[in-house]
């Protein structure tokens, strides 16, 4: 910053050539002129000093009897005097500065973090339903709405802030990611149950804080309760004095049938490349695209690539540039031989069982058949699993029973 207001108000190079150097120092320091860059060449001293400063070292260079030269120009000032004939750099100088002025007004770039249940696209397009897009006025943007408006129409997000900085809005967010990868609970507080997601046979149970219902190895269907939240405080003559509602908690796992049933046609298009792909240049400016490249409806695959244009990380400009690359090709309709389908049937077999894995699952056993016919391929069975389960379900409550009567 020092070296841009020396730059911006202008210095000169001097040479001081004097009997009293001393003296002349002692008057610049005594009357603070501050000189910079002071070096002794024995028969004289070279410094650097300011151009308003300069003018008033006559008075000291009478009073010395020095002689002052005048080595090098350096600064704005300077600059403007030597390009005053050059109209049209200057004025297209101002105009840049002036342009700058006005896109320094706008919003460019939308920067959203944070979000991962909700995609990018997902919250843009939410922005763009409250006019705010790319090009908005940033006084008419205001922050704290903006905020209030995602938390509002997305309840995943438990926190959410907005600012401008520069010509970017920056929205950083929290997302709840247990309201999404776990169960809900009920909407009592107080107590519920564990009942079975399928049916199946419990093949493991550790019952941490409940009363269980079934034991391993026994059958349950879709819906029974497995532990109970419901606790009995009996008496000392065992009767149920009283009831405790408490939060089911355990580990339970069931083994569990899958029905799985895949059907494709045996005749689908292929892709053939022949032709070279092709590359063009692309400029956006203000939102609109300048590029060779013509959609012309042609079979092609198109993919862009853009990068836009910051002055500084938070000063996005409405300006980008990039590549389009078309890749042609032609369709053509095949049949797939019997491998061929056996193939792509076992393979989406394999998608379908890691996705089950992913959610916890351990396979045990899987009979799928194959089944090939003249237009179409079916791949159907039985797939056999161990998983999780335990749904919480709220606790019926019921009354207390009435103490037997003495006979």
């Amino acid at each position: 910053m020092e070296k841009l207001g020396k730059y911006l108000q202008g210095y000169v190079k001097i040479r001081l050539e004097s009997s009293m150097p001393e003296r002349f120092l002692s008057l610049c320091v005594h009357n603070q002129i501050p000189l910079w860059n002071l070096k002794n060449k024995d028969l004289y001293y070279e410094m650097e000093i300011s151009v308003r400063n300069y003018f008033r070292l006559n008075a000291f260079r009478r009073k010395t009897q020095s002689k002052i030269l005048l080595l090098e120009k350096h600064g704005l000032p300077f600059f403007f005097q030597k390009n005053k004939k050059r109209k049209a750099f200057f004025l297209g100088f101002f105009l840049g500065v002036l342009l700058l002025y006005v896109c320094s007004l706008f919003i460019w770039d939308i920067q959203i973090h944070g979000n991962h249940f909700y995609s990018q696209e997902t919250v843009l397009e939410t922005l763009e339903a409250f006019q705010i897009r790319d090009g908005t006025l940033k006084k008419n943007v205001d922050c704290q709405k903006i905020a209030a408006k995602i938390r509002t129409s997305f309840p995943q997000v438990v926190w959410v802030s907005a600012k401008i900085q520069g010509t970017c809005l920056m929205i950083e967010m929290k997302e709840n990611e247990d309201s999404y990868t776990d169960a809900p609970a009920p909407s009592e507080t107080k107590g519920y149950d564990l009942a079975a997601e399928k049916d199946g046979t419990i093949v493991k149970m550790v019952t941490r804080k409940g009363m269980p219902l079934v034991q391993e190895g026994e059958t349950c269907k879709a819906g029974d309760l497995l532990v109970s939240g419901r606790l009995e405080i009996l008496d000392n003559d065992a009767q149920v004095q009283r009831y405790e509602y408490v939060r089911a908690d355990a580990d339970i796992e069931i083994l569990t049938d899958y029905a799985y049933y895949d059907e494709f046609s045996l005749q689908h298009t292929v892709k053939i490349y022949n032709k070279k792909e092709k590359r063009y240049g692309m400029l956006r400016l203000f939102g609109k695209e300048f590029s060779l490249w013509r959609d012309d409806a042609s079979q092609a695959e198109i993919y862009r690539t853009e990068h836009p244009v910051f002055l500084t990380p938070s000063f996005c400009l409405p300006l980008s540039y990039g590549s389009i690359r078309v890749v042609p090709y032609e369709t053509k309709t095949k049949i797939r031989t019997p491998k061929e389908a056996r193939e792509l049937a076992a393979a989406h077999l394999q998608v379908y069982l890691e996705n089950l894995v992913k959610q916890g699952a351990i396979i045990k056993e899987q009979k799928v058949q194959v089944q090939i016919g003249k237009e179409k391929c079916i791949a159907k069975g039985r797939i056999t699993v161990v998983e999780k389960t335990g749904k919480p379900v709220s606790t019926e409550k019921i009354p207390l029973p009435e103490p037997e009567k003495l006979q």
